[in-house]
């Protein structure tokens, strides 16, 4: 199972958007956890689709969790994914995932 503890309220935002984003197979990974580099690559991909969507949202008003603006939230959202990710050994896939991204 994947659970944040420093910033709880990033698995407020993920539950959030993996079912606003009808991402079935992103609840399935928050439940079972990181088990294969297929299921790391899915989940940091999800992870900028909601970045891109908490600027949506933010822009078009839209409440989330109570607030129309959670984009301060992506730095603890980028502490979490990336101690997630280096602590399940997927780290460099997190990193290409986002170079590619941001590119």
């Amino acid at each position: 199972m994947i659970k944040f503890l420093r910033y709880d309220h990033v698995n407020d935002l993920i539950s959030y958007y993996a079912e606003h984003l009808d991402r079935h197979d992103i609840e399935n990974i928050i439940k079972s956890g990181l088990l294969s580099p297929e299921n790391a690559e899915n989940f940091s991909k999800f992870i900028w689709d909601m970045v891109e969507q908490i600027h949506q949202d933010e822009e078009d008003e839209v409440a989330v969790l109570g607030s129309t603006d959670n984009t301060e939230m992506l730095p603890d959202i980028s502490y979490e994914i990336t101690r997630l990710m280096k602590d399940s050994g997927y780290y460099s896939i997190w990193q290409k995932v986002s170079d590619e991204e941001m590119g």
